[in-house]
């Protein structure tokens, strides 16, 4: 597939997710799911707020089809995305619109990253980002017992979702790579918490995928906050990621 076809695929997915998001039509699911994901594979989608990812498809299935019901239209252009390729992986960004009416308008960023094979181009990871604004402020877990207990069961799923994998040497030093990384291009972070059974790796080739979460200081602020990055990588080293912070929100 040349980089022609790859981006008229991209472009005629993301056409079934504006189409299903404006719908809104909760039948729609099988449609939306189909386009992006693997039936016979695990799929992980991060969602805005601070809490535990969605990795079934009774649980997927949930999460799209509580979108319909409860959030505003998804307005995005369909050709406007941009795509980090390895050997392995793509990466694809694309930003929209969610339209709420009476004056609610936010952007949200959607990343998607693509398996690649011999007869294969499917979604293995979806992300939902909401970047900061004065309605949905980032989570800060000082004094907050309710964000405490959202981010103590996402640490908790995670690490049931991975098993035992604390003598994982790839995440090992994939853990070390990103606290490197935000300490390099965020020095505003202080006590950088990356832990290896908080990182969901999924190898394809010589490469892998992975999400992860953890928690630093910001000094700025002095405050307590969880973060996630998602990206791809080879070896030891990471080829791209994006960094975030989950904001307070209960979905609706």
């Amino acid at each position: 597939m040349n980089n022609r076809e790859k981006r008229a695929l991209i472009h005629q997915k993301l056409e079934v997710m504006k189409r299903c998001y404006q719908e809104r039509n909760t039948d729609n699911f099988d449609l939306f799911y189909d386009t992006f994901f693997d039936r016979s594979k695990m799929t992980v989608i991060i969602g805005t707020d601070n809490g535990p990812w969605f990795h079934s498809m009774g649980q997927i299935r949930w999460l799209i089809t509580y979108d319909w019901e409860k959030w505003g239209s998804l307005q995005i252009d369909t050709w406007n995305f941009r795509i980090y390729e390895s050997d392995n992986h793509d990466v694809v960004r694309v930003r929209g619109v969610l339209d709420f009416q009476m004056d609610r308008v936010w952007d949200i960023d959607i990343l998607m990253i693509f398996s690649k094979g011999v007869n294969e181009y499917s979604c293995r990871l979806m992300q939902f980002k909401i970047p900061r604004n004065e309605i949905r402020p980032v989570v800060i877990l000082n004094g907050s017992e309710k964000e405490q207990a959202k981010s103590e069961k996402e640490m908790k799923d995670l690490i049931t979702l991975n098993g035992n994998v604390s003598n994982d040497l790839m995440r090992e030093h994939l853990a070390q790579s990103v606290r490197s990384m935000l300490r390099e291009q965020r020095p505003y972070l202080d006590n950088i918490d990356v832990r290896e059974e908080m990182i969901y790796m999924e190898e394809c080739g010589d490469g892998y995928l992975f999400a992860l979460t953890g928690f630093c200081v910001h000094s700025e602020l002095n405050a307590l906050m969880p973060f996630r990055m998602v990206g791809i990588g080879r070896g030891y080293g990471i080829l791209d990621a994006e960094f975030s912070h989950p904001f307070v929100s209960d979905l609706g």
